[in-house]
């Protein structure tokens, strides 16, 4: 990068309104200390120019936790940005941040504070809130660790041990070439192939509660596609696909229509307080689970199994309380 290049994003850098120390400077603009002095010299000598009036853009702070910092009188030259714009940015920022899947947090932050810094935001306080009802009982650092052990692992073809609670088998040790990570519904799974089990299967990322790489390298699978396994839609292979067709009424008639909740999705409206949804679903276990967490509100008008599945489930919750 060029001196011009660095004095910019030098400015920008500061506009922030932190108080940065030579060094960090230095690291961020990937040069040296003395560098950084030269560059603090040539935009106060650059602004000087303008109008021959000495008023230094940036300002030494001294003392322990000194540095550089931006004079509270600059004026420095923001993006023309509309104010549509700006609301937009300021939503996408504290979206972005907000994730807790989201692992690359702090790269984030320096980058979105370096183009937040050529902004001029006026409305600092309208920040968008987004809340996971929820979120996992894992911190998100864990979930970080394991998500760059496994991210290693694929990069070099090794393969790991782990200790894995499944729905499926419970607790159990698995033998696992990891091929792919994936995101999906707010949570981090990754795909590789079950030695034991002679097939290629999902893992959640929360559930491994211990893990290491073996003294072993694997060739990827050569029938392996990710298409096959996840979409837009998310994971693929969770069973069979049935095609649901679903009444509701009273609030989840409005809630229904709000989200997607599976493959081709449609909504027709059967009156004001009536919606019928139809969708594809996987899994019949979380389609029950789904049903019958909508309540008395919502009635299956088919596949017969589900109602049959809901009427049973129904009746042993009824029995048990």
């Amino acid at each position: 990068m060029g001196k011009a290049a660095n004095c910019i994003k030098m400015l920008q850098i500061l506009n922030t309104g932190r108080i940065f120390k030579v060094s960090e400077l230095a690291d961020m603009l990937h040069t040296n200390p003395r560098n950084i002095i030269e560059y603090k010299e040539e935009i106060n000598s650059l602004f000087d120019d303008i109008d021959g009036i000495s008023r230094p853009v940036i300002v030494p702070v001294y003392g322990k936790n000194g540095g550089y910092q931006l004079n509270g009188n600059a004026v420095i030259p923001s993006l023309k940005l509309t104010e549509a714009e700006k609301k937009l940015f300021v939503s996408i920022v504290n979206y972005t941040l907000s994730k807790s899947d989201f692992l690359k947090k702090e790269a984030a932050t320096n980058l979105f504070a370096k183009i937040m810094s050529s902004i001029e935001i006026e409305d600092k306080e309208n920040k968008l809130v987004s809340v996971h009802k929820y979120s996992f009982n894992m911190e998100d650092n864990e979930i970080k660790k394991r998500y760059e052990f496994l991210d290693e692992a694929i990069r070099t073809h090794r393969t790991i041990e782990m200790n894995y609670l499944s729905i499926r088998s419970g607790r159990k040790v698995h033998v696992v070439d990891p091929y792919q990570l994936v995101n999906y519904n707010n949570a981090w799974f990754f795909i590789g192939w079950d030695h034991e089990a002679a097939e290629v299967w999902y893992f959640k990322l929360n559930r491994i509660e211990k893990y290491h790489k073996l003294d072993k390298r694997f060739v990827v699978w050569k029938f392996f596609k990710p298409e096959d396994y996840f979409d837009e839609d998310g994971l693929l292979k969770q069973g069979e696909t049935y095609h649901i067709e679903l009444e509701a009424t009273g609030l989840h008639a409005m809630l229904l229509k709000e989200r997607r909740y599976g493959k081709n999705q449609t909504i027709k409206y059967d009156g004001p307080d009536k919606t019928i949804v139809t969708l594809d679903m996987q899994n019949k276990s979380m389609i029950v689970a789904f049903v019958l967490g909508c309540g008395e509100e919502v009635e299956v008008i088919e596949p017969n199994w589900l109602k049959r599945a809901v009427a049973d489930e129904a009746l042993k919750i009824y029995k048990k309380y």
